[in-house]
């Protein structure tokens, strides 16, 4: 991980809107959902275009705050949702599947009982986007 709590590698993203700045911020669908994000690529996409990206969430999520079994997922506090499944679980790290892309989020709190399959939800807040250029 780049020093953040949560990856997703190689997923698929569609460019809504590019807003130049000191930090690019780019509108993008991700999974179906739409959310803002930090571009981190040293030229911005296109609006209008897909691209492979490292979607990189910058905080450590807590049970019942900011990601929770998919029937607590309305107890979230409000922001875009990722939705996926878990894959794997070990103390204080989570593997889940959005869409194609695997993330390994970093999850304070003590651990919720997830086996893998499980449907969660994810509040996707402080993301970065880095192109992997393929």
């Amino acid at each position: 991980m780049r020093g953040s709590a949560a990856i997703i590698e190689f997923m698929r993203i569609g460019v809504i809107a590019v807003h130049p700045g000191p930090t690019t911020v780019v509108d993008a669908l991700v999974a179906g959902v739409p959310l803002k994000a930090a571009w981190a690529g040293s030229s911005p996409p296109a609006a209008g275009r897909v691209v492979d990206v490292e979607l990189d969430i910058d905080a450590v999520l807590e049970w019942d705050s900011t990601i929770a079994v998919e029937d607590g997922a309305a107890m979230l506090r409000p922001g875009p949702l990722l939705r996926g499944t878990v894959e794997q679980q070990e103390e204080g790290v989570l593997t889940l599947r959005v869409a194609e892309g695997l993330v390994q989020v970093e999850v304070a709190g003590g651990s919720v009982d997830a086996p893998a399959g499980t449907a969660v939800a994810v509040v996707a807040e402080h993301v970065r986007l880095y192109p992997t250029n393929t």
